[in-house]
């Protein structure tokens, strides 16, 4: 089990060595889920294109890959460490969707419940979409698994610098309708406002990610500033 991640068999749409399929697969099969790689199918068509960051195989699978190697090296788990996982690979699917193959592999488990309310209050940081768990508030994510899938998803800001690089292109590659000197004045903007917080990460797990995070932000917003000077905008 140790090694689920680097095995090479595939689901059907899955792109060799992408997490988020493995991950997804992990706990589907943890929560005994019917039809993995019918949910996954699904999963992967409603996916961004690979060239924009918010895609599975970019942000979905960074962030598998980050939650895995953390829990390897001794962190505790997520109070409900397959519907944990199952929200990380859902977080950037469209809510409908999301929401549809939540209750689908759910379907059976004899906590659907609560765990749907949980996977759901993960993912919107708020009340559960459900209107029949909306008064269910002990179903809802604690605290720490809301700061942690928070964490999870800015944990590609302490990548290296190679990889920040490129998911700072593959972020621009989203806002390509936008007009160059605009997408580059609102990025400053917003990452001018990240450095600005006392603490990027609000876990002591993530706290080893500050650094390097705040190392790749400054450079970037260095970067973004001389393109503005020089009219260069790539």
């Amino acid at each position: 089990m140790a090694n689920w991640w680097t095995r090479v068999e595939l689901l059907k749409g899955e792109h060799e060595g992408c997490a988020a399929s493995r991950m997804w697969r992990s706990a589907c099969a943890t929560l005994r889920a019917a039809h993995a790689d019918r949910g996954w199918a699904e999963v992967s068509a409603a996916s961004a294109p690979d060239s924009e960051w918010h895609s599975l195989t970019n942000c979905v699978a960074y962030q598998a890959g980050v939650w895995q190697g953390l829990v390897l090296k001794g962190m505790e788990d997520a109070t409900h460490p397959a519907a944990f996982r199952l929200a990380v690979v859902l977080r950037h699917t469209p809510p409908e969707l999301a929401l549809k193959l939540v209750a689908d592999k759910l379907r059976t488990h004899p906590q659907a419940q609560e765990l749907t309310s949980y996977i759901v209050s993960l993912l919107t940081d708020d009340s559960p979409w459900c209107e029949c768990n909306a008064n269910d508030s002990q179903y809802t994510a604690p605290l720490r698994d809301l700061l942690l899938f928070g964490d999870c998803e800015t944990a590609v800001l302490a990548a290296s610098r190679e990889e920040y690089e490129a998911h700072a292109k593959r972020q621009r590659a989203a806002y390509s309708a936008m007009a160059p000197r605009h997408y580059v004045e609102l990025r400053i903007k917003i990452l001018n406002q990240l450095i600005q917080v006392p603490k990027i990460y609000q876990t002591p797990e993530f706290e080893c990610f500050e650094s390097a995070a705040r190392e790749n932000v400054d450079r970037e917003i260095c970067t973004l500033r001389e393109h503005l000077l020089t009219g260069r905008h790539d």
